[in-house]
């Protein structure tokens, strides 16, 4: 039993010494995988982009719904050369369209067939938060995609009435 202890005692030194020696910080590396891979703007040929570790904060600080933050880190990255013009528009859009709430899209899209409109006030942000943590209180797993499509497609939409 004690030789079970002592071998516990150092496996948990072990894994501690470890984590310390680490030099990254774990909380960076939940927010880097809270990104998605598609959204990364990383090159497909291996290339290193430049500013890419702005571009991956940018990214973890939209996951995180900092918003505010990441369009400031948008504008001084842009502004040092970090990133191109092309890259912080579409950075900017993307923030753009989950600040956009329900209730702010044409009123053409308010009457498509079984429109939420119990979530009008709530952002795209919001809506694809709670389809990712699977809280349906407010809306229907259908309804909660109906609303996400209409806010992410609405041009698409428009353009089809």
């Amino acid at each position: 039993m004690r030789n079970q202890v002592v071998l516990l005692c150092g496996l948990l030194l072990l894994l501690l010494l470890s984590v310390g020696a680490c030099g990254h910080d774990a909380s960076g590396m939940r927010e880097h995988a809270a990104v998605p891979q598609v959204e990364r703007d990383q090159p497909d040929d291996g290339v290193r982009v430049k500013g890419s570790t702005v571009v991956t904060r940018i990214h973890a600080l939209i996951a995180q719904g900092k918003f505010a933050e990441a369009e400031a880190l948008i504008a001084e990255s842009s502004a040092a050369g970090l990133l191109s013009k092309s890259q912080a528009a579409r950075l900017l859009e993307r923030i753009a369209q989950l600040n956009t709430k329900l209730g702010d899209i044409p009123a053409r899209l308010h009457r498509a067939k079984g429109f939420p409109s119990q979530l009008k006030d709530y952002t795209l942000y919001q809506i694809e938060k709670m389809l990712d943590g699977g809280d349906f209180s407010l809306a229907t797993k259908a309804q909660l995609k109906e609303a996400a499509k209409l806010i992410k497609e609405q041009t698409r939409l428009m353009d089809k009435l």
